[in-house]
């Protein structure tokens, strides 16, 4: 059963995943903090945010102390030093070897018993629309390098060993033909758009559009 809440493209409910995990002192990091829509949503004034555009920047440091400018795949922070590090529609955005490297630098910085929240789209047919996105990440990818599958069969040396997944939820989107793609017409239209709103009154078809997921690294 899917819940009604991840059927949408607002981010609030993931947000809520990430914020389930805080503890009162935590230190949270947020890459690619953009506007700063995660931490508005904590209103944990003392989140650290990683931005690379510089005018994000400047807005964010009139309302948070912690603000870093920067490019993944670095990470301007200490070993071990974050309890959360969030990551949201991020990845999508990075070529292979730089996805490589910014899953090498969370690990690096992410404590002991801390957790990786890591939010990305899947490919659906929007995902492209979008010209800065390089390519979709299967959840298995981050499983695969984080050390969560048994037999990673990697193309690239496993990063870590010490993660589980903790949590693993998707997004959805109605799946609505478009029937005008199949140069459709007259009559012929008229009963296909009739069967798509009995099927869309009867039965619901749901594709998978984006996830998140929680990897948790041991002790």
């Amino acid at each position: 059963m899917i819940e009604l809440k991840f059927k949408t493209f607002k981010r609030a409910p993931f947000f809520e995943i990430a914020k389930q995990l805080i503890k009162g002192r935590d230190k949270i990091l947020d890459i690619g903090a953009g506007e700063g829509s995660f931490a508005d949503y904590l209103q944990k004034l003392d989140i650290y945010l990683l931005e690379g555009n510089p005018a994000s920047v400047a807005k964010l440091k009139k309302r948070y102390k912690n603000v870093f400018q920067g490019k993944l795949p670095d990470l301007p922070y200490e070993n071990s030093f974050f309890d959360l590090i969030h990551i949201s529609h991020v990845i999508e955005h990075l070529h292979p070897d730089d996805m490589y490297k910014t899953l090498k630098e969370m690990d690096r910085c992410c404590k002991p018993g801390g957790a990786i929240v890591v939010s990305t789209p899947l490919f659906w047919s929007g995902f492209y629309n979008d010209l800065s996105h390089i390519k979709p990440y299967d959840p298995l990818v981050l499983e695969k390098y984080f050390g969560a599958l048994q037999k990673p069969n990697s193309t690239r040396e496993v990063i870590s060993k010490s993660y589980t997944v903790e949590r693993l939820e998707y997004r959805y989107m109605e799946e609505i033909p478009d029937w005008n793609l199949y140069r459709c017409n007259g009559l012929v239209l008229f009963l296909l758009k009739v069967l798509t709103f009995l099927r869309r009154s009867i039965y619901k078809k749901y594709i998978r559009t984006g996830y998140t997921i929680v990897l948790r690294k041991a002790n």
